[in-house]
């Protein structure tokens, strides 16, 4: 038990870095850039232990909208990569919806920072129809959605109520015994951040190597974190497993012993090589086609 306190307690600590690095690189709205991370480590002598960090793990990984403020500092990605918000009412499950909620909640972001104005509203009646489908329109104000239009152009203020959106969904599933679907919206909105990212560097040019280290190391304990939360959480399990399927295209990238039973790892700063990138982005194609497809 000591060891799993101690193994907690490393995690707690990389994941503050990891919010850290970003509050310092991408000016993260006052909302976001309070956050604070709390656990009761009574909790660690429970036999649940690895259950409650799947909880916690919602509070602790970044989320879509964090990482879509830290491709804000690469350039314009192009809108041809962003899931179209028309494919809304073809996703017909829970895990769809709870997928591309993430998704969208991610893309709806990035237009935000380039004051899309057109484009974000599009999300908005995407992501309306996710929160309705969810059963999750009771627990948003709503005036919310208002909200969104008449901040059009304030993008701090407008970033500040997708997070507060986006929070509220996440702390109600939580809530509502339903953690399984508010990680498969952190799932969908890491998997959409990193599939713009991948495709806004061309690992071809050697002048973009320090930029592919920088995403596969910032992105590791993030990945980490939302895999062993997946593992070991004992809820829904036939839709866990489906979705572990699908993430296992990449799980074995950053380290894990997973289904496919191909042990690689990023650990090594050495290993992450243009290859090693090209391969990233590619399983990250794949995963991403899993998450969208209608």
């Amino acid at each position: 038990m000591m060891y799993k306190q101690r193994f907690l307690i490393s995690l707690l600590i990389g994941v503050s870095m990891i919010l850290f690095y970003s509050c310092n690189t991408c000016n993260r709205p006052e909302k976001v850039e309070n956050l604070t991370i709390e656990i009761d480590l009574s909790e660690l002598d429970s036999d649940s232990i690895y259950l409650k960090m799947g909880q916690k793990v919602l509070y602790m990984m970044p989320t879509p909208i964090e990482a879509s403020m830290l491709i804000k500092n690469w350039g314009i990605p192009n809108k041809a990569v962003l899931n179209d918000p028309a494919n809304a009412s073809s996703y017909m499950t829970k895990k769809k919806m709870a997928l591309n909620f993430g998704v969208y909640i991610t893309d709806m972001t990035t237009a935000g920072l380039y004051e899309q104005t057109q484009v974000v509203l599009r999300y908005k009646q995407a992501i309306m129809q996710l929160i309705e489908g969810l059963g999750l329109k009771s627990a948003i104000d709503p005036n919310i959605m208002q909200k969104i239009e008449d901040n059009m152009n304030n993008k701090n203020e407008l970033l500040n109520i997708i997070s507060e959106l986006y929070g509220v969904c996440t702390d109600f599933l939580s809530d509502d015994d339903r953690d399984f679907y508010a990680l498969a919206m952190l799932a969908g909105g890491w998997v959409e951040g990193m599939f713009i990212a991948t495709h806004m560097i061309d690992e071809t040019q050697s002048s973009n190597i320090e930029k592919m280290k920088q995403l596969v190391n910032d992105n590791k304990l993030t990945f980490d974190l939302l895999w062993n939360a997946l593992s070991n959480l004992d809820v829904i399990p036939d839709e866990a497993v489906y979705l572990m399927l699908d993430m296992s295209y990449v799980a074995h990238l950053f380290g894990h012993q997973t289904l496919l039973g191909i042990p690689q790892n990023a650990d090594n700063i050495n290993n992450i090589t243009p290859k090693f990138f090209a391969d990233l982005k590619s399983h990250i194609h794949q995963l991403r086609q899993q998450f969208v497809k209608k």
